[in-house]
């Protein structure tokens, strides 16, 4: 009885043990995980600056990150640093998930950096660092900084991979941004319609997207070029590392002008506004989630949309000078050289040779003007025209043509032509010269000169001359002519026909080959007429996206096309070489040929305007604006004019 009591004592003891056991792990478990809980930082706070040792003239960035855990409060850090001035301050704000120790939960980070510049040399501390979260109070150690005295180099900042030396400049824009908007100049001075190079630049310490401009810069008082403008391309920018007030940053060109001021004193570079959005920044330090997959995911998830403009600017600019100014400047400033070419040395009387003379170098090749040159008196001036076309980097190229013809046989001189120049660099007007050309000129071409055909003299006359008659022997009749015999032997009748027949074939080609060169003088006019006439809708197009941001080449290039297309229908009526003469000159001789005065008003209207537009815009004579808005109407009254001429 006793046995069985002790052994049913001892089964219950021994089915109780298993339960026992899994209550005490669960109790020692909770333990500790309360106690890793509890062990748990509920909240982090930590400061230090991005430098050591900076000079008086720097700036040093104290940076505050704090972190705690759930929906608590963070007061704002506080300091002690009497020895320096707050020039500037930024902060940063994110949320990160973790999982400890079996279970989830949410960090907020904040991360402040207050910029300082010292006050004056020697170490200065920075003290009394600590902030208040939910109501405890949480402190970092004290800071000094060296400072040395202003010009001695300083180290680049902690964790910046770029190149350059010390950070200079601090303080200098009103607030820095994780992403702003610059316009930088190459020169802040400069002669009226000297080239200037305005670039602007996008800043950013943080990942965008979305980039959009509100409104181009219109450069009011410039002549304005396009060079660049990555910001219309596919979005994708080209980066480059730099250092700005204190802070480094990824600089991307949004787009480039060259811009040619067109009258003198102060001028304002527009600003430039633009729309981004972008990924808020990731702090540098070792708590900021900058690894974890979930703040990456949730900052992919929540962009933020934003905006910026550059600052105005103020540049001056001085008028060219009046003294020792050269007749042949045509209004170039900068600095180009000038070389000429003719596609041949040797050719026949009446036959065209194109003479070629380029301009090249930087500066505002549109402004140039055709250099003038007096031509011998047997060469012809049958046609001009000049074409400019931009570089990258403001280096640009202007290539006129001269199409000359030849009217006697002979060593004929092209002149040099002479072409100056203001160089802003040397402050000075600079002429050179192309080099002569000599031709060799040939008997013109059979049919396109006058000459004479040979005259044939007459054949002598024949005489009459008698036989002797001739007896035949043996009683045969004897036989008495009479024959008429030449003086002159039968196969120099065959000669003088011959040469006659020459002769008439001679006349024939000439009066053939005089047809064909008038035919193809008249075909080539024509072909021109036709080529132009198909240029009437590239000039309407132009002139229709002029108003709203045709590229001013475009616009000089309608122009160009418009004043060709005019001289071209008025040599087609009236075939006298009207670009050999001046305007004047032309309107005389095209009132002698019948056409009345007003008609030749509206003619000499177009062409001095056009010829303003494309030689002397740069020099303030006409706008761009005003080009822009002029197009249009000047197409209309061209292409009036010359269906006026062709009926």
């Amino acid at each position: 009885m006793e046995i069985s009591n002790v052994m049913g004592r001892t089964g219950n003891q021994a089915r109780g043990r298993p339960l026992a056991w899994l209550l005490a792990f669960s109790a020692i478990t909770l333990g500790l995980f309360s106690a890793r809980s509890q062990a748990a930082p509920a909240a982090q706070f930590t400061a230090e600056a991005d430098r050591a040792e900076i000079t008086l003239e720097d700036s040093v960035s104290l940076k505050f990150n704090i972190r705690s855990e759930g929906n608590g409060t963070i007061g704002e850090p506080r300091f002690n640093a009497p020895d320096f001035d707050l020039i500037n301050q930024y902060s940063s704000v994110f949320v990160e998930s973790f999982y400890e120790n079996g279970r989830f939960g949410m960090r907020n980070n904040r991360q402040l950096t207050k910029v300082l510049r010292p006050s004056k040399q020697g170490e200065l501390r920075i003290t009394g660092l600590e902030v208040t979260i939910d109501g405890r109070v949480y402190k970092a150690s004290d800071i000094v900084v060296r400072v040395g005295p202003p010009g001695s180099g300083t180290p680049p900042p902690k964790n910046y991979g770029g190149a350059g030396v010390g950070l200079r400049g601090a303080g200098k824009r009103g607030s820095l941004k994780n992403v702003m908007v610059r316009a930088e100049l190459d020169k802040e001075k400069l002669y009226k319609g000297e080239q200037l190079i305005v670039s602007y630049y996008l800043y950013s310490r943080v990942r965008f997207f979305n980039l959009a401009v509100e409104k181009y810069p219109a450069l009011n008082g410039f002549l304005k070029e396009e060079l660049e403008m990555p910001i219309a391309g596919n979005g994708r920018l080209t980066g480059e590392r730099v250092i700005l007030d204190g802070i480094p940053y990824q600089r991307s060109l949004l787009l480039r002008y060259a811009a040619y001021p067109l009258q003198s004193g102060q001028l304002t570079i527009d600003s430039l506004p633009l729309k981004y959005s972008y990924y808020p920044a990731q702090g540098d330090d070792g708590f900021t989630g900058e690894d974890d997959p979930f703040m990456q995911f949730f900052q992919q998830l929540a962009p933020r949309a934003s905006q910026d403009r550059s600052d105005p600017l103020k540049i001056h600019v001085t008028p060219l000078p009046e003294e020792n100014r050269p007749a042949s400047f045509t209004g170039g400033v900068g600095d180009f050289q000038i070389t000429s070419a003719v596609d041949k040395y040797e050719l026949r009387a009446n036959e065209a040779v194109l003479l070629t003379v380029k301009v090249e170098g930087r500066g505002n090749v549109a402004a140039i003007g055709e250099p003038k040159a007096s031509w011998p008196q047997d060469i012809e001036l049958y046609e001009s025209k000049g074409q400019a076309k931009s570089g990258p980097g403001g280096v640009g190229q202007k290539v006129f043509e001269f199409l000359l013809i030849p009217r006697a046989p002979g060593k004929v001189t092209l002149p040099p032509l002479d072409f100056s120049y203001f160089n802003p660099t040397s402050n000075t007007f600079i002429t050179t010269k192309t080099d002569p050309v000599e031709l060799t000129v040939h008997e013109a071409a059979p049919g396109t000169a006058s000459g004479g055909v040979r005259t044939i003299k007459p054949a002598p006359s024949a005489t009459t001359v008698k036989s002797p008659v001739i007896l035949e022997p043996k009683g045969l009749k004897a036989l008495a002519a009479s024959v008429t015999a030449p003086s002159t032997p039968i196969w120099r009748w065959f000669y003088w026909l011959a040469l006659a027949c020459f002769g008439a074939l001679t006349a024939l080609v000439a009066t053939d080959l005089a047809k064909k060169g008038h035919a193809s003088a008249r075909a080539i006019l024509e072909s021109k007429a036709k080529a132009h006439s198909k240029s009437w809708d590239r000039m309407a197009s132009i002139a229709h996206q002029a108003k709203s941001g045709a590229a001013w080449r475009e616009v000089l290039e309608a122009y160009d096309l418009l004043t060709s297309a005019i001289l071209d229908a008025l040599e087609k009526r009236h075939p006298v070489g009207v670009r050999s003469f001046s305007r004047s000159e032309l309107g005389k001789l095209l009132a002698e040929r019948g056409m009345n005065e007003q008609t030749w008003k509206r003619f000499e209207a177009l062409l001095e305007y056009a010829d303003m537009v494309r030689f002397a815009s740069s020099v303030g004579a006409v706008s761009e604006n005003s080009a822009r808005d002029e197009l249009e109407k000047w197409v209309r009254e061209g292409k009036d004019l010359t269906q006026s001429v062709e009926r």
